[in-house]
């Protein structure tokens, strides 16, 4: 049977350990956005976007407010319209994680998955406008990063690894197939293949040349057959 005193000492320890919590989100150090468009709810995304936000404080370790999550939705919110006055139906999910040892940066993963209803529009420039519109207004927000000149080589393994994050590839299987270099827009145009013969499309500084933003147009042989009304 557990006494008075028994019960005071352990209140006290609870008491204790409710002054100073032990699990916590923790800051965010890292975000990342990624805006998908498919044809049906249950179906895969033609055409992805991401954008790697900075995070102010995040470099220097300065001290941050907490992150405001709901400010990136309503920034957001231009990419469900997609050429249309009514915003189209959408699935989101948000992933946050952080360690309690060592430097290791705390995380914000934001997917939105827009359905469009027609392959033709989820692969079309009509989400262009609405991404363009969202990812620029972030970018404002956080404090547009100078803009430096991105190497070929490292936009192929940025376009590589945001087709693997984006399809859930394995970057090893991807082959260049193609690349244009715009240096005036500070942007590349890429083809990747993978070895089971899927391309994709894939462009590196969308967003006024920033390398953090990227479209990926998943492109195969069904979208010939699309031209044609296949759907």
């Amino acid at each position: 049977m557990v006494g008075d005193r028994d019960r005071s000492m352990a209140g006290d320890a609870v008491g204790q350990h409710g002054a100073r919590p032990l699990l916590t989100l923790g800051r965010v150090d890292r975000v990342r956005i990624q805006v998908g468009y498919r044809a049906r709810p249950d179906g895969p995304a033609q055409q992805q976007f991401l954008l790697d936000l900075p995070v102010p404080g995040a470099d220097n370790g300065d001290r941050q407010d907490p992150f405001d999550e709901s400010r990136v939705l309503t920034a957001l919110e231009p990419v469900l319209y997609v050429g249309a006055d009514a915003p189209r139906h959408y699935s989101l999910h948000q992933h946050r994680w952080h360690t309690s040892w060592g430097p290791s940066p705390g995380a914000l993963d934001i997917g939105l998955l827009v359905t469009t209803g027609s392959r033709a529009t989820a692969l079309s420039e009509a989400p262009l406008v609405g991404v363009l519109h969202a990812f620029r207004s972030l970018l404002e927000a956080a404090g547009r990063p100078e803009p430096t000149p991105t190497s070929r080589d490292a936009a192929i393994l940025r376009a590589q690894q945001s087709a693997a994050t984006a399809y859930a590839l394995d970057p090893v299987t991807m082959s260049l197939s193609a690349e244009e270099h715009h240096p005036a827009a500070n942007s590349w145009a890429l083809g990747l293949r993978t070895t089971a013969g899927d391309e994709y499309d894939v462009v590196v500084g969308l967003v006024d040349g920033f390398a953090g933003s990227i479209r990926i147009r998943h492109v195969d042989r069904i979208e010939v057959f699309d031209a044609v009304g296949s759907e």
